[in-house]
């Protein structure tokens, strides 16, 4: 639930209606991740997330290696996705490592989604935990994350 109090916030308005808000959040994220944004050795070839409760959340490079991200925890289009992301502070995907990504598509009107986004259990990274907070906190990661999804959403 979206209001814990060692969360990360950002939010978005697109000039979509939530259903195509969701979709391209989640079925096109590969048009719009920032390509710099991954942990794989070789360039992004395409981001997945798979439909459903329990799907995977990762990335096919361009070498056909996968690297994981996380996994589905709530799929509930249009209005709401949640997936854990398992990526330490060393940048690698640790399975035993769980945060929260938290994703509300509301409408704003006919054709507008206001889109929140709230990173969570960030004291899962121990003693990373206050510098990792500030990294996602920074411009360069949520907010920069969703400024290009929100470019490709208004195009």
């Amino acid at each position: 639930m979206i209001g814990t109090t060692d969360a990360v916030r950002r939010e978005v308005v697109v000039d979509v209606p939530p259903a195509r808000a969701f979709e391209l959040f989640t079925a096109d994220m590969t048009t719009w991740w920032p390509a710099e944004h991954h942990i794989g050795s070789a360039p992004i070839s395409e981001i997945i997330i798979e439909p459903r409760t329990g799907g995977r959340w990762y990335t096919k490079h361009e070498d056909g290696t996968e690297t994981y991200t996380g996994f589905v925890h709530a799929w509930e289009p249009p209005g709401r996705l949640v997936v854990t992301w398992q990526i330490g502070a060393d940048w690698k995907y640790h399975d035993d490592l769980v945060t929260t990504v938290e994703v509300h598509f509301e409408p704003e009107g006919d054709d507008r989604t206001r889109v929140r986004l709230e990173h969570r259990d960030l004291d899962a990274f121990g003693a990373d935990a206050a510098a990792m907070r500030e990294t996602f906190q920074g411009e360069g990661a949520w907010g920069a994350t969703l400024a290009a999804y929100a470019t490709v959403a208004n195009k």
